[in-house]
């Protein structure tokens, strides 16, 4: 319905207007379904989110685990943060920026262990705030660990040399074989009965193998490659979900799902709809919905094959590194920090959606934000129709040609001779001089008939047009995130009892105004008054 909705609108509406209408759409179907539980699942009207408080460098948290008894870690540029999602936080400085959190039980500790993995190295970070330095395998790319995975009492690793597995992340064993010890991408773990699966991507194919641990000691039966018909071997798996919306297995990749439904089915290719220039990067289920965080945004559907829509609230608009779920939340790492959505009654976010919509006087609306960012970056589309014009006009001038010539001539010249007059020999000698100046000049005129009916240079108007059009797309998207969410932190002011309360907020509403400000070459701040509780 929403595919069919924006054909119509695209086909009718100028394009700088397309990105204002999609916005109403999307707010306007997060609400559509609010008392439609029985219907088939709830809507992202019933998801309440809520901001955690935690202290990171420049506000944007990279990665997070949850642990038992309300434990949360998120990870930053500096390190991590260990502690309850409504207590005090213990902060471990670490070497490198945080890539990947994963909390880890051997059995042997009173307390699970964190297992970090950042650019610089692969650490154990106990709860006490001990550090140590642990690295799978020799050589410096195994310590580079891309992504971890645990199941009781195993752990597996993913890095830059291949694939390990221990039992207490102190010895490690290669998963060797016939898997290549390339680079790997992403692991997953499954229990099964009698034995896990581990799940892998190295070098772009995917492999499986069971184990089977006894005493401490791991049995390892020989991997199998996996071969996915759409993208093995091409592109890099970025995550593995295993047991998740129905499906047996989904393998995300920057852009695709390759998703395989039960383990004797064929794959089937989805291509959710992202938003511009975006990038898949983890994939999880809670809440009765399938959630996928990309590099602009969290996206929502109660299907793997969609629809997929922007999540409600500010995590709709921001880059999110990383997902964790509980049985009643779904946690997300943003470039603004740690949220949570929790099931909830609709009417906290309806009471949000009626200052959003409401614009106050003394703010401008989102066609004239578009308009000032479009004429400050000069992206405006008489632009493209003043170059076509021209083309087509320039058929029928002509191509001039001025031609000039200039001549100078100087000349000398003598003559001798001799002569007996009166008796005596006369020499004579005689002298001249003469010079000359020429001045041509030409004009021509030439018409290329051929051109009036197409001309060449059409071909790279229309290639302009294309990349301005891609260009403008993507400025109306990222404004048209900026405004609406900077509309969502107001609202959320509005409704605070305790006006003290709001700091945040308005450090937050003033940044998101700042952005908006930079796109428009200072024409916002100049027409909008500073938020008040």
């Amino acid at each position: 319905m929403l595919n069919a909705v924006s054909m119509q609108l695209e086909a009718r509406y100028p394009l700088r207007q397309l990105a204002v209408w999609l916005a109403l759409i999307s707010l306007a179907c997060a609400f559509a379904h609010s008392g439609s539980a029985e219907a088939g699942g709830s809507s992202s009207s019933d998801v309440v989110w809520e901001t955690i408080a935690v202290k990171t460098a420049d506000d944007v948290v990279s990665a997070l685990a949850l642990g038992g008894e309300g434990r949360v870690a998120v990870g930053d540029t500096r390190g991590v943060q260990i502690g309850a999602a409504s207590g005090r936080w213990r902060r471990v400085a670490l070497r490198g920026a945080v890539e990947d959190l994963e909390f880890f039980d051997d059995g042997a500790n009173v307390e699970p262990a964190l297992l970090a993995a950042t650019t610089l190295g692969f650490y154990r970070v106990e709860l006490d705030g001990r550090v140590e330095s642990i690295s799978p395998g020799p050589g410096p790319d195994a310590g580079l660990v891309a992504r971890t995975a645990t199941a009781p009492a195993l752990v597996a690793v993913a890095t830059a040399a291949g694939a390990f597995l221990s039992t207490d992340a102190e010895h490690w064993q290669r998963l060797s074989g016939a898997v290549p010890s390339g680079s790997a991408s992403a692991i997953a773990l499954r229990e099964r009965a009698d034995h896990v699966e581990c799940w892998v991507a190295i070098e772009g194919e995917l492999w499986r193998s069971e184990i089977r641990v006894a005493n401490g000691v791991l049995e390892l039966d020989p991997p199998v490659r996996v071969t996915i018909p759409f993208a093995s071997g091409r592109r890099t798996p970025v995550d593995i979900a295993l047991d998740i919306g129905g499906a047996d297995i989904a393998i995300v990749f920057d852009t695709a799902l390759v998703v395989r439904w039960k383990s004797d089915e064929p794959w089937e290719l989805l291509r959710p709809t992202l938003p511009p220039g975006a990038s898949a990067r983890r994939l999880a289920a809670a809440l009765g919905r399938g959630w996928l965080a990309t590099d602009r945004g969290l996206l929502d559907a109660r299907d793997l094959r969609g629809p997929w829509r922007r999540a409600f609230g500010s995590a709709g608009s921001s880059a999110v590194q990383d997902l964790a779920t509980r049985e009643d939340a779904l946690y997300a790492a943003t470039a603004n920090g740690l949220v949570v959505a929790r099931s909830g009654s609709s009417g906290s976010n309806r009471a949000l959606l009626a200052p959003i919509l409401t614009i106050d006087a003394s703010e401008p609306d989102i066609s004239s934000v578009h308009r000032a960012a479009l004429r400050y970056l000069d992206l405006q589309p008489d632009r493209i129709a003043t170059l076509r014009r021209g083309v087509a006009r320039r058929g029928w001038l002509p191509i001039v040609a001025i031609r000039g010539i200039a001549e100078r001539y100087r000349g000398r010249g003598s003559d001798y001779d001799e002569a007996y007059i009166s008796g005596g020999l006369r020499e004579l000698h005689d002298s001249d001089r003469d010079h000359s100046r020429d001045l041509e000049l030409q004009l021509t005129f030439s018409w290329d008939l051929g051109d009036i009916a197409y001309h060449p240079e059409a071909i790279d108007v229309s290639h302009e047009a294309r990349e301005i059009i891609e260009l403008r797309d993507d400025v109306l998207d990222e404004i048209t995130q900026l405004y609406f969410e900077r509309r969502l932190v107001l609202a959320e002011i509005a409704s605070l009892a305790e006006p003290a309360s709001s700091g945040v907020l308005q450090l937050r509403a003033a940044q998101l105004a700042a952005g908006i400000d930079a796109w428009t070459g200072g024409w916002f701040n100049s027409r909008i008054s500073p938020p008040t509780p």
